[in-house]
Parts: structure tokens; C-alpha cells; sequence
């Protein structure tokens, strides 16, 4: 597995901790858009199988992703799928303006400030994470937005 050198963040922010099956994700605020609970899905033919299927949101069809199947964990059976976070798409392109995320729960607001957040060695980091952190009591990977929207886009362009 590469290694990744990131630094922490020394400035103030505020994040969004999405509670996944196993941990979370840590993420900037801005980058969540809305928190919904799913009315439907509608499955793919021959998708990967972190791409649980389509949603429809605000009169767009969004891609939903299993953050914890790309990141290499088990599949999620949509069956079972809740709860979503609706995630700004940061790649400068119009076929990805937003996706949807499986979450487990209710997301938390965090104010972080210098020392709030520590890299987690304890954690393993999986391969659509940048690093893995904690703070307070709770332990979250921080995602690589670029690769995931990568792999994203890959199967939306070409699948």
C-alpha cells in the first residue's frame, strides 16, 4: 500500500463526522450537501460492487457508493441502506456534480482547532483514505475525495 504524507490541519475548521457500520469519515462540512433517509434505489446491471445503485435527489440521478466496499470492507446489501449524505463532487466535472453515501447514522458537527484531531496509527487506513484520525472518542479515516471520484467517474464515463 502507498504511503501517504499528509499534514494535519492547523487552521480552524468545522467537520462532519458520517458514522459508517465500523467507524466513520471525517470530512470538511462543506463537502456534505444534505443527510436523507433513502425512498428507493434503483440497482445497476453489472456494477462494481460499491456502487449500491441510483437515487433520486432534487430531480437528479445520483450515483450511491459503499465508502467501506471501495475502501476495501465487505458489500452492503441495499437492502439495508437507511441513511445517505449527499457529497459535493470536487472534480472539475459535470458528469459528477454529486454523489450519495451510505452512512449508518446520525453525522455529528464538529468544531476542530489546533490539537482536536490526531493521526490514529492504531487504525488500519484503507485504500480510498488519506489517513486515519482521532478525536474525542471517536476514530474516522479521512477520504482521498480525488481517488474516490476517480473510481467514480471511471464506471459513470466508461462502465
Amino acid at each position: 500500500m502507498q504511503t501517504l504524507n499528509y499534514e494535519l490541519p492547523t487552521a480552524d475548521f468545522r467537520a462532519i463526522y458520517l458514522p459508517l457500520r465500523t467507524d466513520g469519515l471525517l470530512l470538511p462540512d462543506v463537502t456534505v450537501v444534505e443527510i436523507l433517509k433513502v425512498e428507493e434505489i434503483y440497482p445497476l446491471l453489472k456494477s462494481p460492487d460499491w456502487l449500491i445503485g441510483n437515487i433520486q435527489w432534487r430531480g437528479e440521478e445520483l450515483p450511491l457508493i459503499s465508502f467501506e466496499s471501495l475502501n476495501g470492507a465487505s458489500t452492503v446489501d441495499p437492502k439495508q441502506v437507511s441513511r445517505i449524505a449527499i457529497i459535493n463532487g470536487t472534480a472539475d466535472h459535470s458528469h459528477l456534480p454529486y454523489y450519495a453515501v451510505v452512512i449508518n447514522n446520525t453525522p455529528s458537527l464538529h468544531d476542530i482547532g489546533e490539537g482536536d484531531i490526531e493521526l490514529c496509527e492504531g487504525r488500519p487506513r484503507g485504500r480510498a483514505e488519506t489517513m486515519s484520525v482521532s478525536m474525542s472518542d471517536l476514530m474516522a479515516g479521512v477520504p482521498n475525495i480525488e481517488w474516490v471520484e476517480q473510481h467514480l467517474l471511471a464506471y459513470i464515463l466508461h462502465g
